[in-house]
Formats: C-alpha cells, structure tokens, sequence
C-alpha cells in the first residue's frame, strides 16, 4: 500500500510500537515519522527492568488482533524482539538495518513486524526505514507458496504433527 493510498483512507492506518527502555529514543524518531505521514502510533513499553519479551507478545498479540497496519519494535539490536515476535501465529517479523531488507520484507515475505535496534541503528537511518516500510505492502504472487509453507508450519509445528 503506498502512502497516498493509505492517506485517502476514512480512518488513519494505525501501527503499534513496542519498546524497551533502551529503545525510547528511537521509539520517539520512529513516532514523529508515522505520525507526519499519517499514522496513529499506539504503544506498548515496559518501565525500568522491563523484559522485551513481554513488550514483543503483547504488541504481536494486538497486531494479530486485526486493527493494524504493522508494528515496529524497538530493543538493544532488535534481535531479541524479533526472535519473540515470531512465536506468535500470524506475525512474520523482520530485523531490518538497510532499506533493500525492509523493502522485500515488505512486498516478498509479507512481513508485518519491523525489528530496530536502538543501539545499531541512529535516528536517521531509523526514519529511512520506516519510510521504507510503510511505502510497501506485500505484492509477490510467488512466494505465496513459501508464505502457506510457514503458516502450515505455525498451525502444525515443525514436526509436522
């Protein structure tokens, strides 16, 4: 979906950002971002020793709830959020730190979670790529296959049972 797609829409497309107390700064980059180009930022974060799994489950679980466009989480290297974000049936979560990645992310794996991590990535390249991010939507026939392939491997596990 691109921008001028998303900004004739009645209601403003919304993302949830979670974030651990290490990743509020970027948190702040990335809201002024979504927010200038449209979008309703809700949040998720955790106080003081807060544990970003926790964060991650609860903003996958709204994602997957149906009412959102994405979500961004933000921790140390965005390892860790995307590790947790992709126990959660439905949520195809991608760490990201150059636009190429956050583009096919976007159009070929149909990824609805972008990982940041706060200590790798600056504010700036941060902007770059959720621009990036909310330009695309998923638009590869081809990996249809591979993208029924992973949702059978979430209902059944990997053992195939």
């Amino acid at each position: 979906m691109t921008r001028t797609e998303l900004s004739g829409s009645a209601t403003p497309p919304r993302i949830v950002i979670g974030f651990d107390p290490g990743g509020q700064s970027l948190a702040e980059a990335v809201t002024a971002t979504l927010s200038s180009r449209g979008f309703e930022v809700e949040y998720v974060t955790g106080s003081g020793s807060a544990d970003y799994p926790d964060i991650a489950i609860d903003a996958c679980r709204s994602l997957a709830a149906g009412t959102l466009h994405s979500a961004i989480l933000i921790c140390g290297t965005g390892l860790g959020m995307s590790i947790t974000a992709n126990k959660v049936p439905g949520i195809r979560a991608a760490r990201c730190t150059d636009t190429y990645s956050v583009e096919k992310a976007r159009r070929n794996s149909n990824a609805n979670v972008l990982a940041l991590g706060a200590e790798i990535t600056a504010p700036p390249l941060a902007t770059e790529l959720v621009a990036t991010w909310i330009k695309y939507e998923f638009d590869s026939e081809r990996s249809l296959p591979k993208l029924r392939k992973i949702e059978l491997l979430e209902r059944l596990g990997a053992d195939g049972e």
